[in-house]
């Protein structure tokens, strides 16, 4: 039975035989890329090669293994594929792609239930909300023209993020990407996240003086460097 709750688990042993027909397997990418509820028309092209190297020709399901650097050799020159995946397992249904470790395989052609459709805010509010940060990227400050900004869902979407006119946030593509790879598999609240709200929340730094300290009383203890941290702030706001 394929794990349909969730994209990751363990993978099965690839078919050695075919499991259904070259006619069947190419059927079934010409219906699943015809499904595709992404507005984007680029991304279409993404997530069928994506399909294409998870069921490649000549070969069964379960499919192949296939590592983050094929994918990644595979889609060159684009910069963020794992997004592209994300998209997949999430929104377009494909839960049975299944991660493990650093390499994800396609276990059965079942589809799920999809997401809505992914939205843009209109024309006339991105323009307002480009103005009013000066056009400048919420996360790193950078300015366009040097970088091009794109909207951004403060708290994602697979977090109940919405479209409405508050959840909207500029962000450069460096920021965006390293944006999404933080929010995955993230339970932390949003409402206090630098990623989320990075006007209101620093993305705090520790000098090198005193991570080399927590590291040491970390050794000491035993325990987790940020349960370190955790007491040092819990005691320093009972103080004060």
């Amino acid at each position: 039975m394929v794990r349909n709750r969730s994209s990751k688990g363990a993978h099965f042993a690839p078919a050695n035989t075919l499991t259904h027909s070259p006619d069947a397997r190419l059927k079934w990418l010409d219906a699943a890329s015809a499904s595709f509820v992404n507005p984007s028309k680029a991304n279409h092209v993404y997530y069928r090669k994506i399909l294409e190297l998870l069921w490649p020709e000549g070969h069964g399901l379960p499919g192949p293994a296939i590592t983050e650097s094929q994918i990644r050799e595979h889609l060159a020159p684009y910069r963020d594929p794992f997004r592209r995946m994300r998209e997949l397992q999430g929104d377009e249904g494909f839960k049975s792609i299944v991660k493990s470790g650093v390499a994800y395989q396609l276990q059965s052609p079942e589809l799920s239930p999809k997401k809505e459709p992914r939205t843009k805010p209109g024309a006339a509010l991105w323009r307002k909300i480009k103005q009013d940060c000066d056009g400048t990227c919420a996360k790193c400050g950078r300015k366009e023209p040097e970088i091009t900004l794109s909207p951004d869902h403060r708290r994602p979407r697979s977090r109940g993020g919405t479209g409405d006119d508050l959840n909207w946030q500029p962000l450069c593509q460096s920021c965006n990407i390293l944006k999404s790879a933080a929010c995955q598999g993230c339970e932390k609240e949003c409402g206090v996240c630098y990623w989320a709200y990075p006007e209101q929340y620093a993305q705090l730094e520790i000098d090198d003086l005193f991570r080399r300290k927590i590291q040491q009383e970390s050794e000491k203890k035993k325990v987790p460097q940020n349960e370190i941290l955790q007491e040092i702030l819990k005691k320093y706001f009972r103080e004060y």
